[in-house]
């Protein structure tokens, strides 16, 4: 008969390379990183759906802002003749009453489309 030689297994070490963070159980800063862009995403994405519901609260079924949907009739505007000689800043200092002048200077220019007038022309008071 013949004889059969049986050898017990060789065990096999394996090495296995492990991140330090692993061992630690915290993860790394690139984790965290992305968790930050992910939470700051979803915050950033709520408060933009927040302001669209407050608006949409505020708008109501008209589409425009409750505040503006009561204004009240326009304001008339008051004009004045301009006589010979006049000058925006004369008009201005004549009729600026209890407004700031410079103010009242500005808008008047702003409101008659720069600071030249002609005798005769109607110049819109602010």
């Amino acid at each position: 008969m013949s004889t059969i030689a049986v050898t017990a297994p060789i065990s096999v070490r394996r090495t296995v390379a492990v991140q330090p963070n692993r061992l630690s159980g915290r993860p790394s800063a690139a984790v965290y990183r992305r968790r930050r862009i992910v939470v700051g995403t979803i915050a950033a994405f709520l408060v933009v759906l927040a302001g669209l519901a407050v608006n949409e609260l505020l708008t109501g079924d008209g589409g425009v802002t409750a505040s503006a949907a009561v204004a009240g009739p326009a304001l008339e505007r008051t004009t004045v003749t301009a006589q010979p000689g006049d000058t925006m800043w004369g008009l201005a200092r004549a009729h600026h009453g209890d407004v700031n002048f410079d103010r009242y200077l500005d808008r008047l220019i702003a409101l008659n489309g720069g600071v030249s007038i002609q005798a005769g022309q109607a110049v819109l008071l602010p």
